[in-house]
């Protein structure tokens, strides 16, 4: 006998991964529910900077017209500044021409609730301030969840397929005994500062030698405010027992930065987050549920960079979902056509980005700043390699001996 649901797909976490996994689909006719923590809209600690692939992905759904019109900073250019204060600056790579922005940096609280308003256009129904405390399971596979949501109240519902979007402490990858990967994971600390002298509305990636193979990013916002922030992969704070934050004040204090924070202001405190990285080998989905953005891991090692690969998982995830439910099961079988498709699209990037940061030395990085001075036709090109995102599409052997190169 047919077993009744009360949704088809519910999704846990209403990040960008989760909206638009609920997004997809809902246009696919599904009955969606998205759940989230807290109440909406709500901060989230990011660089708060998209892509150009991200926008092509976010223009796939119809939000870049959208989102082009809340406040936020067009960005074209990149500035690198090397250990021993060599700087180039080079253009973004734009994946899309036909796209009416290259990059830009928009406030995490803004990108959220107009995909989350995009939702609930497409009919899925939103429920804020609901904590999922655990998950139902039935002969092994996932069927719904309880929650609580504000004031204490019990809820419950079921679902066919079940969506974790909840982060890298997931609750459904932790309910459904998922592997936690915990080797594969990154350190980022950031915050916002007021009156940083020097920003023309350019993003900076500064590679402090302390901070290496990690590195600063500033993010120049739609106000005076700029989002400043240090990446660094996991092994290297504890090998070395770093302190993050501790680490970007050293780097804000160095003489090359000192002055341009002479009268900056520091908005609040800093606040740091786990990144859980990207490896192609990772276990994504199981029986009546998958995982999409941080809660699979998606993010790129070496540009610590989330967002484009949560869109994508997202787009991927949408589908298949919808496949699955049309076909009546939504085993691991059944399901399996997400995980394939996910790291047959962004495997090889980030297999790539992985060993791009075992070459961020600053003897390396500083032959690459001087190559892009030297010749500006391979500077977007150079600028991938720099930061391990948009990368070009030579095959992955000939093209890391060309930049070991520049390593020797």
């Amino acid at each position: 006998m047919e077993q009744n649901y009360d949704y088809d797909v519910i999704v846990v976490g209403a990040g960008p991964a989760g909206t638009c996994t609920a997004i997809h689909a809902a246009r696919s006719g599904l009955q969606v529910l998205l759940l989230d923590q807290r109440t909406l809209p709500r901060e989230k600690a990011c660089g708060d900077g998209l892509s150009s692939m991200a926008l092509a992905e976010l223009n796939r759904i119809g939000a870049l017209k959208r989102l082009l019109e809340v406040p936020h900073t067009p960005v074209q250019k990149i500035a690198y500044h090397a250990p021993d204060g060599r700087s180039v600056t080079v253009p973004i790579l734009k994946m899309d021409e036909s796209l009416p922005a290259t990059g830009i940096i928009c406030r995490r609280i803004l990108l959220d609730n107009l995909l989350a308003e995009m939702a609930v256009e497409a009919g899925v129904e939103v429920v804020d301030w609901c904590r999922v405390r655990s998950l139902m399971v039935r002969e092994g596979q996932a069927c719904g969840v309880r929650a609580e949501r504000g004031g204490g109240r019990e809820m419950a519902w079921t679902a066919r397929v079940v969506v974790g979007a909840d982060g890298s402490e997931s609750v459904v990858a932790r309910q459904m005994d998922m592997p936690r990967y915990r080797e594969f994971r990154a350190l980022a600390v950031r915050g916002y500062f007021r009156q940083v002298l020097g920003i023309r509305g350019n993003i900076e990636i500064h590679f402090p030698e302390e901070s290496l193979p990690g590195y600063v990013w500033f993010h120049p916002t739609e106000t005076s405010v700029t989002n400043v922030g240090l990446a660094l992969p996991m092994d290297v704070v504890k090998q070395g027992n770093i302190k993050p934050k501790q680490v970007l004040r050293r780097a804000l204090e160095s003489p090359g930065l000192a002055e341009r924070f002479a009268f900056a202001e520091q908005m609040g405190e800093l606040e740091a987050g786990v990144l859980p990285v990207g490896n192609p080998m990772r276990e994504v989905h199981g029986n009546g549920f998958v995982l999409v953005g941080d809660a699979a891991g998606l993010v790129n090692p070496c540009s610590s960079e989330g967002i484009t690969n949560a869109l994508i998982s997202a787009r991927i995830a949408g589908p298949v979902i919808a496949d699955a439910c049309l076909s009546g099961s939504c085993d691991e079988a059944a399901l399996r056509q997400y995980p394939y498709q996910l790291w047959k699209e962004i495997g090889p990037s980030i297999e790539m980005g992985g060993r791009l940061l075992g070459l961020r030395t600053p003897k390396a990085i500083g032959s690459l700043i001087r190559s892009a001075a030297r010749r500006p036709h391979n500077a977007g090109w150079i600028s991938g390699v720099l930061l391990g995102s948009a990368l070009p599409s030579e095959d992955l052997e000939s093209f890391l001996g060309y930049i070991n190169f520049f390593a020797k």
